[in-house]
């Protein structure tokens, strides 16, 4: 083999390398999540993987037990449909209310109950931008 093949098999092999390590680090960084509806959508098979799921928290389904810290509440989706009661044993964050988004990462269970390892609280107003003839006038 010539000393140019051998530098063209030498570059294809770090070309294919540089392209798996890209390709394993943009999939792990993204965050994927579904919707309540959607992930009733998905076949049985599928829901009882580990998923992500982004839904609004139902204030009247909120139960909290602080000695314990079992935290469960129903998401639902901004239009309606289904309801998903999630269990979740950690702190309760400071902004668990009524209608808030959340997202959460976890398992659903054969008795229906998703069970979450992790709960994100989404503050859509803490990211609004700013009345720019508000600004220009302070």
């Amino acid at each position: 083999m010539s000393t140019r093949a051998k530098l063209m098999v030498a570059l294809v092999v770090v070309v294919g390398v540089i392209g798996m390590l890209v390709r394993t680090a943009v999939t792990h960084a993204s965050t994927y999540y579904v919707t309540v509806n959607e992930f009733f959508q998905e076949s049985p098979a599928t829901q009882h993987d580990p998923t992500t799921i982004s839904g609004e928290i139902i204030g009247s389904s909120i139960n909290w037990n602080p000695t314990s810290g079992l935290l469960k509440f129903n998401v639902q989706d901004k239009t309606g449909g289904k309801a998903l009661t999630v269990v979740y044993h950690g702190a309760k964050p400071d902004d668990f209310t009524d209608n808030w988004p959340v997202i959460v990462t976890g398992m659903l269970q054969s008795d229906g109950s998703f069970h979450a390892s992790k709960l994100l609280i989404k503050c859509p107003s803490k990211y609004q931008a700013q009345n720019q003839a508000a600004n220009a006038a302070s």
